[in-house]
């Protein structure tokens, strides 16, 4: 009986362990957030094209709006507008958002309806808790998000992999399914 015990014991931790890195999406709809330094909690926006982290009224385009996601089988992220964080109407939905890969030049995350065009990715995009990751195709998870403010305060321009970017004012990021506690966008 004693070895029983040791045996259910000894194997408890890896069950445990286990369960502990399955990928587990946010139930849908859900928003991302942006945290890092003076950032605490931004969303993300677009206006269709590129990708933002702040607050959407302030980039004056009757298109920008925060992002609701769904998560695809294929490991994609598709985005409509949240209309509900945005006085306006949004014309875009069913984006699917894009990070460039290695063989890119550009630093721009976006987003598209269709294909993605040479250098970018759409696929490999999962979750570590709430934190949103993407996974390479060696199977290597990374989060290489940063944020390049905009000439107006309270937008960043979201970004991926700083290697060879030397853009001043960069902020490293962690991109949440979370909302900030505080109940509002936050630019610290």
């Amino acid at each position: 009986m004693v070895a029983l015990q040791n045996l259910l014991l000894l194997g408890l931790p890896v069950a445990i362990a286990g369960a502990a890195l399955e990928q587990r999406a946010p139930k849908s709809p859900f928003g991302l957030y942006a945290y890092g330094d003076g950032i605490g909690g931004a969303p993300v926006f677009t206006s269709g094209r590129k990708a933002y982290v702040g607050n959407a009224s302030l980039l004056e385009d009757i298109e920008a709006a925060p992002v609701e996601f769904m998560t695809t089988s294929d490991e994609e992220l598709v985005g409509s507008p949240n209309t509900t964080a945005n006085s306006g109407s949004p014309t875009w939905s069913n984006l699917t958002l894009l990070v460039p890969d290695t063989s890119s030049d550009s630093h721009q995350v976006g987003f598209t309806n269709s294909t993605p065009g040479s250098g970018m990715s759409a696929n490999g995009f999962v979750f570590y808790g709430e934190f949103l990751l993407k996974k390479n195709s060696d199977g290597n998870l990374k989060s290489l998000w940063y944020a390049v403010p905009l000439e107006q305060d309270g937008i960043w321009s979201l970004e991926w992999n700083s290697t060879g970017d030397d853009t001043s004012g960069q902020i490293l990021l962690t991109l949440k399914a979370t909302a900030p506690s505080h109940g509002k966008d936050k630019a610290e």
